[in-house]
């Protein structure tokens, strides 16, 4: 098991629950991450899915407080602001994959089924690009947001340098 692999136990003691519900979560939730490892009878999950759907489903125990926001400007102009972002890199298949998730307003639009990601800025990251992403969003456990997540090949990731006060035209003589 890897540092970032996680048992049902390591789960457990994530949202704060007993080893039922967490039996019981697996075998009810078709959403439910998927097995990465371990045995039949102690299996290993990857501790960003576990993490990311304890949160889709309001289960995480005394969250740490929640990270700056992200915003990503898609291929059109419209810009969607995500609370508590994640930003992971999957090395488990050959090219390597990355996602970027977090919770969106109920009422913010995105093409479907992929996106061309013109700016995202995440806390932490450099800004980037990213040609054709794939939209994955789903209901919360919220009446106001749902979760979003953009998935890439990372070859698909362009990096962006930040703006700078020189980038923008001066918008008035003393600007000049």
């Amino acid at each position: 098991m890897s540092d970032s692999e996680v048992t049902m136990a390591q789960i457990r003691r994530l949202a704060g629950v007993g080893r039922a519900a967490v039996v019981s979560w697996r075998r009810h939730h078709a959403d439910f991450p998927q097995q990465v490892g371990g045995t039949e009878t102690s299996p290993t999950f990857r501790l960003v899915d576990a993490k990311s759907w304890l949160r889709a489903h309001d289960e995480v125990r005394d969250p740490e407080p929640p990270p700056e926001p992200a915003t990503v400007t898609v291929a059109g102009g419209a810009t969607v602001t995500l609370l508590s972002p994640d930003f992971t890199t999957n090395t488990l298949w050959r090219d390597g994959f990355e996602q970027l998730g977090g919770f969106i307003a109920v009422d913010a639009e995105l093409p479907w089924p992929t996106v061309d990601i013109e700016r995202a800025e995440v806390p932490g990251h450099a800004p980037f690009a990213v040609q054709r992403a794939d939209v994955d969003i789903s209901y919360a456990a919220s009446p106001t947001l749902r979760y979003l997540k953009l998935t890439w090949p990372v070859p698909r990731r362009q990096a962006l340098g930040a703006a700078t006060p020189d980038d923008f035209p001066p918008t008035t003589e003393a600007d000049r």
